[in-house]
C-alpha cells in the first residue's frame, strides 16, 4: 500500500496528523477528536509509533519535538537524545583492523561494530522523558489516555505489514544472535511474514504494554525510576554494557525556547545540535547563490549539500558548554563568504568521498490542532533495530546511540561520558509571507538532512508540501552523489562538476533518499497533509 495523504478539514474544524503508519496516525487523530491538542496527538501517535514500528524508535530510543503556538515569536523545542552511559569514555572502542569506515557518519570501523551491535552500543534512551515533558506542558488530555491507543496494539498485538517483514528479513541474521530479539522477531526461527496469501503474522507484546501502562498511571519516573530502568540497566550491564540505573534516574529532558532562523522570506525553526543546522545552512548557502545570480538546480544543490555535509563532519557537536561555535553555519553573512569564495574559483572540486551511507531508520510525524498549534517530532532508536537488543522482561528495542560517536578519542564529536550523541535528525516548522505555515520531518539516517532542506525550499518557492515531497531529489557527500532516475537527464553535467553520480530508483523497500511526512497550510486556509508516497504505509489523517 502506498503512503498517501488524505484531504484535510477546513479551518478549524480539528487538525491533523501525518505517520509512518496508519494505527499509529488513527491514535493521534483520536486524540484530536477527544479534544486533545497537537502535543496530544502527537505524543499519542509517537508511542504508538514505537509499537507498530519498533525497529525504527520506541521507548528505548530518543526523541526531538518542536512546538509552536499559533502566533508565537518563538518555538518550544524539547529535546530527549541518547545519550552516553556516565562509564562512557573516549577511548572505550578498539579500532578494527579494517580501516574501513562505517555507522552513521562512515568512522573508522571498531572491533566487532562494539559501538554498532551489541550491549556497548546502547546509550541512555531519551525518548520517554520528552515526550512526557512535551504533554506535561503542552496536553490538554490525561497521559493514560494518550498512551492508550498504543497499549492497546501492543497487547492486543496488530499485524505484521510486509514493510516491516522485510526489514526483519533484512536483520535476520544479526537478530537472532540475541534470544530475545529473536524471541519477538523471529518465532520458530522465521520472521515475520507479512500478508500474501492471508493476513500478516500477529506481533503481540505484552511485556511493552505493561510497561506503557506504567508510564501512563506514573509519568517519566515510572520509567526512568523504576522496574524498566532496573530491568535495561541489569540486562545491558549483564551482558557487558555501561548503562547504570544512576544514568536513568539522571536523565533530564531538555527544553527551550528558539527564536527562528530567517532564511529569504521563509522562517525555520528547530533544534540547532542536530541535523537542523546542517539543514539551515544548506538553505542559507542556495538563498546566498541566488542573491548573487547562480542557477539553483542540481549543480548548486549538489555542491550545497556536500559543503554542508563537509562542515558538519567537521564542526558540529552537540555539546552544551558557551556557546556553540558552529553556529556561524546558519548566519547568511558565512553562506555569502562560502559563494563568494565559489564565484572565485576557490574549493572548485568537491572533496572526497565519505563512503556509504546507513539508511532505513528512525520515524518522523507531525501533527497540528484546531488552534492552530503545529508540531513536528522525530524519533528513533537510531540503526534498524538499534543494538538489535531486546531486553526481555520488558520488551523494549534498545538504541544503538553510541554509534552517534567518532569512536577515535580527541575529535570533536568523541565519546563523553552523558554527551548527547551528533544526531542527523531534523524535525522543523516553518513558515513564510502570506500565513504559509508548515510541519516537516523524514526518517532515513544522514539522507533526512538533504531531503528536509530540499523540500523546505520547493515549498517556499510556492509548491505545496505534496508536490514538495514527491519531487525528485539528489544526495550528496564529498564527491558521491544519488541522483533520482527522474532527473537522469542531470548526471552528465553532475559529473562534469566533478561528483561520482549514482543514478537510483526508489522503490518501497529502498532508501536512496529519506522518508519525509509534514502537513501546511498557506493563508489560514485548510491543512494539507504530505507524505511520501513511495514509502509504503505512511499516511495523513484529518482529525475532524
Amino acid at each position: 500500500m502506498p503512503g498517501r495523504a488524505e484531504p484535510g478539514p477546513p479551518p478549524g474544524t480539528g487538525g491533523m496528523v501525518t505517520a509512518p503508519d496508519p494505527r499509529a496516525a488513527r491514535a493521534g487523530a483520536s486524540m484530536l477528536r477527544a479534544g486533545g491538542s497537537a502535543v496530544d496527538a502527537a505524543v499519542a501517535t509517537a508511542f504508538a509509533t514505537g509499537v507498530v514500528e519498533p525497529y525504527m524508535s520506541g521507548l528505548g530510543g530518543g526523541a526531538w519535538l518542536v512546538v509552536r503556538e499559533p502566533g508565537a515569536p518563538a518555538a518550544t523545542v524539547v529535546c530527549g537524545p541518547i545519550r552516553a552511559p556516565g562509564l562512557a569514555r573516549p577511548e572505550m572502542f578498539a579500532p578494527a583492523a579494517s580501516a574501513a569506515g562505517t555507522g552513521l557518519y562512515n568512522w573508522p570501523a571498531v572491533r566487532d561494530d562494539a559501538n554498532i551491535v551489541g550491549p556497548l552500543s546502547v546509550g541512555v534512551p531519551g525518548a520517554v522523558a520528552a515526550l512526557c515533558r512535551a504533554h506535561a506542558r503542552f496536553g490538554r488530555l490525561p497521559l493514560a489516555q494518550v498512551l492508550a491507543p498504543a497499549i492497546e496494539l501492543a497487547e492486543a498485538g496488530h499485524e505484521t505489514n510486509w514493510f516491516a517483514s522485510s526489514a526483519i528479513c533484512a536483520e535476520a541474521r544479526t537478530l537472532r544472535a540475541f534470544p530475545f530479539s529473536a524471541e519477538l522477531f523471529l518465532p520458530g526461527g522465521l520472521p515475520l511474514r507479512g500478508p500474501s496469501q492471508g493476513p500478516g503474522d500477529p506481533l503481540v507484546q505484552p511485556r511493552l504494554a505493561r510497561v506503557l501502562r506504567e508510564i501512563g498511571a506514573g509519568g517519566p519516573d515510572a520509567f526512568y525510576l523504576g522496574r524498566a530502568a532496573r530491568a535495561i540497566a541489569t540486562a545491558v550491564t549483564g551482558a557487558g554494557g555501561l548503562l547504570s540505573e544512576k544514568d536513568f534516574g539522571g536523565y533530564v529532558a531538555d527544553e527551550s525556547e528558539v527564536l527562528p532562523v530567517e532564511i529569504g522570506p521563509m522562517r525555520l525553526y528547530g533544534p540547532h545540535a542536530t541535523g537542523v543546522i546542517s539543514v539551515i545552512e544548506a538553505l542559507q548557502l542556495v538563498e546566498a547563490a541566488r542573491r548573487r545570480g547562480l542557477d539553483p538546480g542540481a549543480r548548486l544543490w549538489a555542491r550545497v549539500l556536500s559543503h554542508a555535509f563537509e562542515d558538519r563532519l567537521r564542526e558540529v557537536t552537540t555539546s552544551q558548554q558557551g556557546p556553540a561555535p558552529w553556529a556561524r553555519l546558519a548566519s547568511p553573512g558565512y553562506a555569502d563568504e562560502v559563494v563568494a569564495d565559489w564565484i572565485a574559483g576557490g574549493h572548485a572540486s568537491p572533496a572526497p568521498p565519505g563512503g556509504s551511507t546507513r539508511a532505513g531508520c528512525t520515524s518522523h510525524l507531525s501533527a497540528v490542532d484546531d488552534e492552530g498549534m503545529t508540531v513536528s517530532l522525530t524519533q528513533t532508536v537510531l540503526d534498524l533495530f538499534g543494538s538489535r537488543m531486546v531486553e526481555p522482561e520488558t520488551g523494549i528495542v534498545l538504541n544503538d546511540g553510541m554509534m552517534y560517536f567518532d569512536p577515535r578519542p580527541g575529535r570533536v564529536t568523541s565519546v563523553a561520558p552523558g554527551a548527547a550523541g551528533l544526531s542527523a535528525v531534523s524535525p522543523v516548522v516553518l513558515t513564510g509571507p502570506g500565513d504559509a505555515e508548515a510541519t516537516l520531518g523524514a526518517s532515513g539516517g544522514r539522507r533526512i538532512i538533504s531531503a528536509v532542506a530540499q523540500i523546505a525550499a520547493r515549498w517556499r518557492d510556492g509548491a505545496d508540501l505534496q508536490e514538495a515531497i514527491s519531487a525528485p531529489r539528489i544526495h550528496a557527500e564529498g564527491d558521491r552523489l544519488w541522483l533520482d532516475s527522474r532527473d537522469a537527464g542531470a548526471a552528465a553535467d553532475l559529473s562534469a562538476a566533478g561528483f561520482d553520480v549514482q543514478v537510483v530508483s526508489e522503490e518501497p523497500t529502498t532508501w536512496h533518499f529519506a522518508r519525509p511526512n509534514g502537513i501546511a497550510r498557506r493563508g489560514g486556509g485548510a491543512w494539507s497533509p504530505g507524505v511520501d508516497r513511495m514509502k509504503p504505509y505512511g499516511v495523513g489523517l484529518p482529525g475532524g
